[in-house]
């Protein structure tokens, strides 16, 4: 017992405690088997298992050792043969197999107790055996005594022996099968987590802009979010946090965050940001949030994944079929209650984004009766009127902010004694709190001021200059009184890098920053406007990506930026994109950084770009962080700047569109997924007049290319050149220049195109007259309706119909319109009602509109399309 025990501990490296595995499943006798169903919390997490080595080194060394012993009995009878060749074929497997899991990382070697167990029994097995056949050698020796004894000990060897050949050939099969269903198991997690890698993520900053809640600190407010949670009956599955900007919402999603992730109740967490062009959208809200899906509850991997693998094209379609395919189905498997946390909703810029998410949202939460969703806004009419209308929503309006309310007034006065203790007398902090008025972000805000290290101005004089404000907690006083202690020398220049700041399209650090100053000759450092404005920015992440504290600052800055230009604090946006995008042109031309061909250094087109191994590794390294925001953003940079920019930068525009370097820019356009945003860039800088004509056609003929070969181009990089570039049209410029340059690819000798289709004169697709047409403000759409009382959507560049008609109206439609941002089209009919609609996914949204009492013949919607107009022959 004794030298099992021993082996036991020698074997198992971490056999103290159960496992996450062995906690969430019941099965006892198929615990090995139940693993398929729960692969990646068994073979991925190693620091609540051991190696698998362990157990197969010590199974070789017993059985060579079990070996030795048979090999050196004396007069080794032929009974012995069949168990002599076993071992070596079993101690060669052995071999084999530790030479194989020697070539895995120590990660990917990890096994936890349930999964050791049949190792582990086949040592503890092995040692048995060796302690019986030195017993038999010992019998075998001691029959030398007398001829006779020894005559009579053949028979009971002989059975023991072939017992020992049966036993060791059942327990190696039983060994072996562990060891096939742990190799195979890898293998599924590698293609899950190959098929969970295709799902686009926003790369979040929260945790470091945003803090949880200091101990002591919103306690009320905290322990009804937990009662919300972890009630189990409750009929309000979603919990809307509303209150005004910097009244501290997005501390409290933190700390509801940080705790839900210890009880093991979180499922994902999306924080909107107006700062960041994907993280002000929901584009990549439900991939997201499927990611940490799987991050947060591993058994859910296998469901996620085989969503991803069966619904490849899962990022085209609507937000409700993403949120139902990648999220709602595979929450529907696990028991358990999973709460998704939506900070700062009102900061997705579109409304009817913003609709259409709070709206899936609801529907899921009503279809998936263990998901509950926790989300904080600024008061918002658009969720307001989907959420009252259902009765599900959980209120705190004027709980967070509210000067009489005891919570609030006790939060803020913790926060700023235990933040200015030692700085300010008591009776200081006092009136500090009263002047807040309430609002944490005025008090947070002005107690980085009073303890800023740079400041030149002692704390008293700081606190006077705040007290002597007019209005108590108004947040744009203490903006400008933060902008008002810079030095007036380099107010300029100091506004200058703001504006930079507020043009990207995603957060810079401070070295990319002093880049684009010093490209542009502005002499600013990143890291000093950052220390001196300490109270407003900060270096987040492991990237020291700045960040401004809190969006009310970004919107302030956008104030002034839309202000007399004599102002002061006036930024001039035009010229802070029009140097981003001169930064981004220069970017693509670096000798050591820029464009080039196979830029990721891919060994073979055989490979999709999911399968080629180790790329996001080849990504980071080949692909900078620079080039890669260049890639994403040049063309919208170009959009937003005027025509004097857009005329200096003609040169640079003229290098990044021809040939060869657009197929590179394609080449980080596939492993990046920026097909998308570059066709939405390319028709954006088309639509200003002052862009040439000859600029203007070869960004048509680069749009149609990305249009046409979309699919291959967006799988594979190589493809570019392989699929794509042989089958463009002979006229255009890409297939005059590329089949030279490369004469390696196929070469179709008939059945090409000489050019680019037009689109048809006429688009054919009704059963009745048309009534109703209209287009979308960027003319990529048209939407048309008809008597035959459907409503359907054209591309208005191949004339090919998206989608089917849209199905509703009981009457023929009459009048149609689209939103400004072109993401919704309203219809109204002789049925007398008005109908919304999903442009891109086709849904309508929402019940018929109703209340005329004759049929409607006009329909528009407001600039903000947050209301909508009708006309009516009800007058």
């Amino acid at each position: 017992m004794s030298t099992q025990r021993t082996t036991k501990n020698s074997i198992i490296s971490n056999s103290s405690g159960s496992s996450t595995f062995e906690q969430r499943t019941t099965s006892k006798k198929d615990q090995v088997y139940d693993a398929i169903n729960l692969g990646l919390d068994v073979v991925a997490n190693t620091a609540e298992g051991s190696d698998i080595l362990a157990p197969l080194k010590a199974a070789c060394r017993t059985t060579k050792s079990i070996l030795e012993v048979v090999q050196a009995i004396e007069n080794n009878r032929e009974e012995w043969s069949d168990l002599t060749r076993r071992l070596k074929e079993y101690m060669s497997t052995l071999e084999e197999q530790i030479a194989l899991f020697e070539t895995y990382s120590p990660a990917d070697r990890g096994v936890n107790e349930a999964f050791s167990r049949p190792l582990i029994h086949y040592v503890e097995f092995l040692e048995t055996m060796h302690d019986t056949v030195v017993g038999l050698k010992e019998k075998r020796r001691r029959s030398r005594l007398g001829l006779l004894k020894a005559f009579s000990r053949v028979k009971i060897d002989t059975e023991e022996i072939r017992k020992l050949n049966r036993e060791i050939d059942d327990k190696h099969k039983q060994f072996m099968a562990a060891l096939n269903l742990f190799t195979a198991l890898r293998v599924q997690a590698i293609e899950w987590n190959i098929a969970i890698l295709q799902l686009p993520a926003v790369a979040f900053v929260a945790a470091s802009v945003h803090t949880t809640c200091l101990q002591g600190t919103r306690r009320a407010v905290l322990q009804t979010i937990s009662d919300w949670a972890e009630d189990k009956v409750s009929d309000k599955p979603i919990f809307w946090l509303c209150d005004i900007a910097g009244s501290g919402k997005s501390t409290v999603a933190m700390s509801a965050v940080e705790s839900w992730t210890r009880s093991g109740l979180l499922g994902g967490r999306f924080f909107f940001s107006i700062a960041s062009s994907e993280g002000s959208t929901t584009d990549k809200f439900c991939s997201t949030i499927a990611r940490d899906l799987v991050h947060y509850i591993p058994e859910l991997a296998p469901q996620v994944a085989g969503a991803v693998k069966q619904n490849p094209s899962f990022m085209r379609s609507s937000l409700d079929e993403q949120f139902n395919t990648l999220v709602s189905k595979p929450i529907r498997h696990w028991q358990r209650p999973v709460v998704l946390v939506v900070d700062a909703l009102d900061e997705c810029k579109s409304p009817s984004q913003r609709r259409e998410l709070v709206n899936t949202l609801s529907k899921a939460v009503q279809n998936c009766r263990n998901l509950k969703v926790f989300m904080t806004s600024r008061p918002d009419p658009i969720v307001q009127a989907v959420l009252g209308s259902l009765s599900i929503k959980a209120k705190l309006e004027d709980r967070l902010h509210n000067i009489n309310h005891p919570d609030n007034i006790d939060d803020i006065t913790i926060y700023v004694h235990q933040s200015l203790d030692g700085i300010l007398s008591e009776d200081k902090r006092r009136r500090l709190v009263a002047k807040a008025n309430g609002l944490f972000i005025w008090a947070s805000t002005a107690c980085r001021m009073l303890n800023s290290e740079t400041s030149l101005t002692p704390p008293d004089i700081t606190f006077n200059r705040l007290m002597s404000m007019d209005q108590a907690g108004a947040i744009d006083s203490l903006y400008s009184l933060v902008f008002e202690r810079i030095d007036p020398e380099q107010c300029e220049v100091m506004y200058e890098m703001l504006g930079l700041l507020l043009a990207a399209f995603e957060p810079l650090n401070a070295e990319e920053l002093d880049d684009i100053l010093q490209h542009a000759g502005v002499p600013g450092s990143a890291k000093a406007l950052v220390r001196n404005l300490g109270s407003v920015l900060t270096e987040v992440g492991t990237g020291n990506l700045i960040q401004f504290r809190h969006p009310t600052l970004v919107e302030y800055l956008r104030r002034c930026s839309a202000v007399d230009s004599r102002n002061k604090g006036h930024i001039n946006m035009s010229k802070s994109h029009g140097q981003a995008a001169s930064w981004c042109l220069k970017c693509f031309k670096s000798p050591t950084e820029g464009l080039r061909f196979n830029i990721c250094q891919i060994e073979s087109s055989f490979c999709l770009n999911r399968e080629t191994p180790n790329l996001d590794t080849k990504i980071s390294k080949f692909i900078s962080r620079r080039l890669r925001y260049a890639s994403s953003h040049w063309l919208f940079h170009v959009t937003e700047t005027d025509n004097n920019w857009r005329s200096t930068l003609k040169t640079e525009l003229q290098y990044i569109i021809r040939f060869p370097y657009v197929l590179y820019w394609m080449e980080i356009l596939s492993f990046t997924g920026g097909v998308a945003r570059a066709l939405a860039g390319l028709r954006a800088v088309m639509a200003h007049r002052d862009i040439e004509e000859e600029t203007r056609g070869i960004m048509n003929e680069i749009r149609r290319f990305l249009i046409a070969f979309s699919v291959p181009i967006q799988e594979s990089a190589p493809h570019i050149y392989i699929s794509a570039l042989p089958f463009t049209p002979t006229r255009s410029k890409l297939h005059m220049v590329g089949i030279t340059k490369y004469a390696n690819t196929i070469n179709v000798t008939r059945g090409l195109e000489k050019k680019y289709p037009r689109p048809p004169r006429a688009f054919g697709g009704h059963e009745s007259p048309v009534s109703a047409i209209a287009f979308s403000l960027d003319g990529s759409k048209m939407a048309s309706g008809s008597f035959d009382n459907t409503v359907r959507l054209w591309d208005t560049e191949t004339g090919q119909p998206l989608g089917e008609p849209l199905r509703g109206h009981e009457g023929s439609v009459t009048a149609i319109a689209f939103s400004s941002d072109g993401s919704r089209i309203v219809s109204g009919s002789d049925d007398r009602t008005i109908r919304v609609w999903d442009a891109n996914g086709g849904q309508s949204l929402g019940e018929p509109l109703q209340g005329h009492e004759g049929l409607v013949r006009a329909v528009a919607f407001s600039l903000d399309g947050l209301r909508i107009l009708s006309g009516s022959d009800d007058n």
